[in-house]
């Protein structure tokens, strides 16, 4: 989308990263603008900001206003709230749960407007196919993955996962041609990630990335990249909200969409399986 690539700055000189921070502070001021009345205000030149464009994916600023005024109008409804202070000093109860709310809404939506179809599809497929599962993350991510991993639990689908470092070393080396990879890391650059990647996509594993850096090392590694929304700074966020939501979110999407692929005989097991512990635990 196109405010997340304005966000993100991938390859962005420095003129470009002022008039993508103006655009981002202005935004619909700058719906109202000639592309010479940009330039002036960001001082920037008209070519920058065509080039400009161009990264991003359209053909001129008059195109890139287009796309802009439509993602707003998507967006309008739900306040805009920073991801990493979503509330301030002293604020009621009743406004915090507003924005955490607003700040709930716009990240699933946000995450939505990112994710492909066909990459969901492909996804799906290679967890369905998948003799053993092999899921990485750390962290708050790690409370994500077990929540993915019980429910793939539930439709008889065989995952590891564990949060020591020395453990997803040796899945890394055994995992074989028949398993499949997730690694779920916000960032993309968790220390040793893109190494067990390259070892297991040498070994024939199939690897799928959920990060929000899908230009990364690691994402350039595996065969599908589900992305998320780059919006929380490592030093200035007050906790992982919007980060752990897209997570949560997207987890749910291809859990979801994996299911959707045996859909009876996955209802049917998940159903008999919770009678059997059900039964099994006096319930």
């Amino acid at each position: 989308m196109l405010l997340e690539k304005l966000r993100r700055g991938e390859g962005f000189s420095e003129a470009e990263r002022e008039i993508a921070g103006y655009v981002l502070e202005r935004r619909e001021q700058v719906l109202g603008m000639t592309i010479g009345q940009l330039a002036s205000a960001a001082y920037a030149s008209n070519p920058t900001i065509v080039r400009l464009c161009r990264k991003l994916g359209v053909s001129g600023f008059r195109e890139f206003k287009i796309v802009l005024a439509s993602e707003l109008e998507r967006s309008a409804g739900i306040e805009d709230v920073d991801a990493n202070v979503p509330f301030g000093l002293k604020e009621s109860a009743e406004t915090i749960a507003g924005r955490i709310a607003d700040l709930t809404q716009a990240t699933v939506r946000e995450g939505s407007q990112l994710l492909q179809g066909p990459d969901l599809d492909a996804a799906a497929a290679l967890l369905d196919s998948a003799k053993q599962v092999y899921l990485f993350a750390t962290g708050d991510s790690m409370v994500r993955a077990l929540s993915f991993q019980g429910k793939l639990l539930k439709v008889n689908r065989l995952v590891h996962v564990t949060h020591l470092m020395q453990e997803q070393g040796y899945y890394a080396y055994n995992a074989g041609i028949e398993d499949c990879a997730v690694f779920i890391t916000y960032h993309g650059q968790q220390s040793g990630y893109a190494e067990y990647a390259a070892t297991m996509k040498q070994n024939g594993v199939k690897l799928i990335a959920i990060t929000a850096n899908s230009e990364g090392t690691l994402a350039d590694l595996c065969d599908l990249v589900l992305p998320l929304p780059l919006s929380e700074d490592p030093i200035s966020k007050i906790a992982t909200f919007s980060s752990q939501i897209a997570i949560d979110y997207v987890l749910n999407v291809l859990y979801s969409c994996m299911f959707n692929l045996r859909y009876e005989s996955n209802f049917e097991m998940k159903q008999s399986g919770q009678t059997y512990v059900e039964r099994m635990n006096g319930l």
